[in-house]
């Protein structure tokens, strides 16, 4: 019998059922299907392998707002699209997203390419299977070569393409993220592409939260200067004083500064940009160049 992953109770709204939106119902969540039980006679089954995607924070238009932070799973029901929304207290909602992404992507094959890019050099490296899973450290491939790890703290940027794989156009996701200072891409393929899509929203849904985190982030012109002189420097030897064209002790306090905010941290050669300076310094880039 599969194990129990999450027990809990929430307010749900079933797109395919006549319930009324927002009913009290038993939310069982194990490793083959999602259980949604109003009473003994009232229960709707949701097998995970018709799930297509997970979205939090939001309700479809086609339901009443719901109390609590609500979690929205589409699924097929036969040739139908469908869906069915969970709500309840925010640190609930959160932990049952997490088993159950895991529940529709633990063990899920894939082809990758890591890295793919190193900077904005192109690296020739090539594509090899592994299997996928969610750990608390990121994202995790399996290779007979050993475990590839995306740190989710550290991407900065993901995008859905189609790609020549194997010598066939797929579609993949691209990741981007920084490991010491080195911004790393690594170019990923299943053999679902129903597992790529949902892969891409757990990339997403985790994103926005460090987004979310720098929505009130201000910075001074010296500071983002600072942050954009890093970025050119990479991994080259500079004197960060003589580029800016500042005192020693001026730019020692800039770095404090913008260290406490977790935007840079300390490489080999000097402070390097964490995930959250590059995506700071990516979105000024992109306002300069607009």
């Amino acid at each position: 019998m599969p194990s129990v992953l999450a027990d809990f109770t929430g307010r749900v709204a079933v797109e395919s059922e006549d319930w009324d939106d927002g009913v009290e119902s038993r939310v069982l969540l194990n490793e083959t299907q999602l259980i949604l039980a109003v009473s003994d006679d009232e229960t709707l089954t949701i097998p995970l392998q018709s799930v297509f995607d997970v979205n939090v924070g939001t309700v479809p238009r086609v339901f009443d707002p719901l109390p609590g932070e609500p979690v929205t799973v589409a699924y097929r029901d036969g040739t139908a699209r469908a869906a069915a929304v969970v709500a309840t207290e925010e640190r609930t909602a959160g932990k049952f997203t997490a088993v159950l992404f895991k529940a529709l992507l633990n063990g899920t094959p894939v082809r990758i390419r890591h890295p793919a890019k190193v900077g904005g050099r192109v690296v020739d490296s090539a594509y090899r299977g592994g299997l996928l899973s969610l750990t608390a450290e990121g994202v995790n491939f399996e290779t007979e070569e050993g475990p590839i790890t995306v740190p989710l703290d550290g991407v900065v940027d993901f995008d859905r393409q189609e790609r020549p794989v194997d010598g066939e156009s797929r579609p993949v996701l691209v990741v981007t993220h920084v490991d010491d200072g080195d911004a790393l891409t690594t170019v990923a393929v299943a053999e679902s592409n129903r597992k790529l899509s949902i892969l891409g929203r757990y990339l997403r849904t985790e994103y926005q939260q460090v987004m979310e985190s720098l929505r009130d982030l201000s910075l001074s012109e010296h500071e983002t200067e600072t942050l954009t002189t890093i970025y050119s420097a990479g991994d080259m030897d500079v004197s960060l004083p003589s580029v800016l064209g500042k005192d020693p002790e001026t730019v020692k306090r800039i770095l404090h500064a913008l260290h406490d905010r977790g935007l840079i941290e300390s490489g080999e050669k000097g402070p390097v940009l964490t995930a959250k300076g590059q995506i700071v310094v990516n979105e000024y880039l992109e306002r300069v160049n607009a």
